[in-house]
């Protein structure tokens, strides 16, 4: 049999597989930016501040970090395939009652069951792809892959817009489950069976102990706005994160299949290349929940026009992701990965100089210009945290990677919140936890959002320090000066 012959009978079958996987990847963009535009919408019906429908996002974000790296290992346990099934079952029927929640609480407790779900499948779909896919053509099912979540956010501004104007913010959820059982049910035809790894074993008192570090991190850092960093409340989650991380770490030096290998964090250029990602993800959860507060508040845009416009990062995130790609193979990923955070850096910038008479074109541009410089450091930079991590420990590399980056999401989404209406509070003279139309509340916004973007600036410059001596640590390892 030839392999042209070998190929075309894997693709008969194998591209439906992939088909599921796309399929899920797309909501899973779509979940995200879908939302996003529409949290004004969810606040005013809700009868909730803008503050208090943060958490919508954030029980989301947090249980997405908590989640991955274990039900990656689960995978492995009973089989990625079945495991993946088990994710979308929950998706399905958590986004069903997403839909149908009449209140925050019951709107966040749906999403926290939702980000299980959707973790299950997130931790197990790239290795089910390998799994399924010849040599010949797994590179290009990865590429579908790697496009798909582009393809969900770039439509979810848009479609979110259009069904909060047009229908209600309900059908955000509703008109993802039909799509959802449509995949289970081909995935539970088409998916193959796969036999689970007998040697390994889950690290239940590492994951326990991960747990127990880092929610009460994210969620101290989220409330503590609210309710005052000194209240006990806040200081005892504080505490307890901090000794749950100090006994973590212990448990997972001594341990022979840890839940993490601390191991992979031995090579500098691996860490520090997660480091600039964590970097870039705090920093652009910034603009993620300002943008549609600034647009459909102080600017008076409605939220389908929002999700339009909004709709231009993804497009340049697909169109330059490519390019960069190119370029860093030409002149190094190290140096590419800086450029795109000084572009970035110039975005954050120039945000903080928007006003509440600045037109649209201005802010479209704005957002240009930060997705270009994302885009341009985004795929170098990945490349790079890859490439630093052995080839029989790219799975727990991958992994760990994409818990680091929701983790700075989920901090990044936090900071914001607590930046932003710290500066509004200032600006007032008296506490606020929300975004409401009232006077001089437009102004006292601007305020918080200029101080959020300075800030986020900032942190976007300690980033292209760390960016600088990473080149200068390939350049030492070129001319054979040892790792110190």
């Amino acid at each position: 049999m030839t392999k042209l012959s070998t190929e075309n009978a894997v693709t008969k079958k194998e591209w439906l597989v992939l088909t599921v996987i796309v399929t899920k990847m797309i909501m899973d963009g779509l979940d995200s930016s879908m939302l996003n535009i529409a949290l004004p919408t969810i606040s005013n019906s809700l009868g909730v501040t803008s503050g208090a429908i943060i958490w919508v996002v954030s029980a989301y974000t947090i249980t997405t970090s908590t989640t991955v790296l274990f039900f990656g290992r689960f995978g492995d346990m009973i089989g990625k395939t079945r495991f993946y099934m088990i994710g979308i079952a929950i998706y399905a029927s958590s986004t069903l009652i997403s839909g149908m929640a009449n209140s925050l609480s019951m709107l966040v407790v749906a999403r926290v069951i939702q980000a299980l779900g959707a973790s299950c499948t997130m931790a197990n779909s790239q290795g089910i792809i390998t799994m399924v896919f010849p040599q010949s053509v797994r590179g290009r099912a990865l590429g579908i892959y790697g496009a798909a979540i582009s393809l969900g956010t770039l439509a979810g501004p848009t479609l979110g817009g259009i069904i909060v104007t047009y229908m209600s913010w309900n059908y955000i959820f509703l008109l993802k489950v039909p799509i959802a059982i449509i995949a289970l049910i081909l995935g539970m035809k088409f998916f193959p069976k796969d036999t689970p790894e007998k040697k390994q074993t889950m690290d239940y008192p590492g994951a326990i102990l991960y747990i127990l570090a880092v929610v009460p991190l994210l969620y101290s850092l989220q409330e503590g706005y609210a309710v005052g960093y000194a209240s006990v409340q806040i200081l005892s989650g504080l505490a307890l994160s901090v000794v749950a991380f100090a006994i973590f770490f212990t448990i997972q030096r001594k341990k022979e299949m840890p839940l993490l290998d601390l191991s992979i964090f031995k090579n500098m250029l691996y860490s520090i290349s997660i480091l600039t990602a964590f970097i870039l993800s705090f920093t652009n959860s910034f603009r993620s929940i300002i943008i549609p507060f600034y647009m459909q508040g102080v600017l008076g845009t409605p939220a389908h026009i929002a999700g339009m416009y909004m709709s231009v990062q993804p497009i340049i995130v697909i169109m330059v992701t490519p390019l960069s790609g190119i370029l860093a193979d030409k002149y190094g990923g190290e140096k590419m990965s800086i450029i795109g955070q000084v572009i970035n850096l110039l975005g954050l910038m120039l945000m903080s100089t928007l006003s509440k008479d600045s037109s649209v074109v201005t802010l479209i541009f704005f957002l240009c210009v930060l997705s270009f410089g994302s885009s341009l450091f985004q795929a170098p930079n990945n490349s790079l945290i890859m490439s630093n991590v052995p080839r029989d420990k790219l799975g727990i590399g991958g992994s760990a990677s994409m818990s680091i980056r929701n983790i700075g999401t989920s901090l990044g989404v936090a900071f914001t919140t607590g930046i932003l209406y710290g500066g509004m509070s200032s600006a007032l003279g008296y506490r606020v936890t929300g975004y409401v139309r009232e006077s001089g509340m437009d102004d006292a916004f601007m305020f918080g959002m200029r101080n959020t973007f300075l800030i986020a600036a900032c942190i976007c410059t300690l980033g292209i320090a760390v960016s600088v001596y990473r080149i200068i640590m390939v350049r030492r390892f070129k001319k054979g000066v040892p790792e110190q």
